[in-house]
């Protein structure tokens, strides 16, 4: 609750995404605003049309409320953590690098168009798994290092035994699953997901790289006047 009452980067960030989907609501849901989400929704089509906006918007938007409700509970959640570790500002740069790392993933690996903020979401679970793999997530008795691996690795296998993605051998169990009455399964952007997670691994690690110190310069100088 203390992060929550001190996180006005991520209240922000709710209060956009949720205030965009009300007004999606009240024009009539995603049909009654087809072109709009046409345009901001991230396909590859759009894409070879030239319409790259479209790798930073899509994440603006929703499917319907429980969509929506539901990316917004995520970036509560964590979002207030990450911003009390981080600060404000590096909180939106996990957002912006697991939209974009969300947005490649699917291009390489999904297929129609892909809404949603869920890339950001998995961004950040994975970025506290990387700088806090003690820590636990609320209701879950995993640690963050767990927990991120379980996500990867689930993410990662039904990216790429949806149909969609097209990959042979692996394309065929998707489609047996769908045989099956499982098809619901593929509805949510698997492949956004472990984009969006591989950005905020990759994210973490580079704030935990390895920083040069004065002591190092210092000897690195040294070294160099002796030769």
């Amino acid at each position: 609750m203390r992060d929550l009452l001190r996180s006005p980067v991520t209240w922000s960030l709710v209060v956009a995404i949720v205030g965009i989907q009300l007004w999606v609501g009240h024009s009539g849901g995603p049909e009654g605003v087809r072109r709009v989400y046409e345009v901001f929704g991230l396909s590859r089509e759009g894409c070879r049309s030239g319409n790259l906006w479209q790798l930073a918007t899509y994440g603006m938007l929703h499917g319907n409320g429980w969509h929506v409700g539901m990316n917004a509970l995520f970036v509560l959640l964590v979002g207030s953590r990450i911003e009390r570790m981080l600060g404000g500002r590096g909180l939106l740069w996990a957002c912006v690098w697991g939209v974009l790392g969300g947005g490649v993933a699917h291009l390489a690996l999904g297929g129609g168009l892909l809404v949603g903020f869920s890339g950001a979401c998995f961004a950040l679970v994975l970025l506290v798994a990387a700088i806090s793999p003690q820590s636990r997530m609320l209701g879950l008795p995993l640690s963050g290092r767990s927990l991120g691996l379980g996500v990867l690795v689930a993410e990662g296998v039904l990216a790429m035994i949806d149909p969609a993605a097209g990959l042979p051998g692996l394309g065929a169990i998707g489609g047996l699953l769908e045989g099956l009455g499982l098809s619901a399964i593929f509805d949510m952007g698997h492949a956004c997901h472990l984009g969006g997670g591989v950005a905020g691994l990759a994210f973490g690690r580079w704030i935990l790289r390895p920083r040069v110190t004065l002591a190092q310069l210092r000897a690195d100088r040294e070294r160099r006047e002796r030769h």
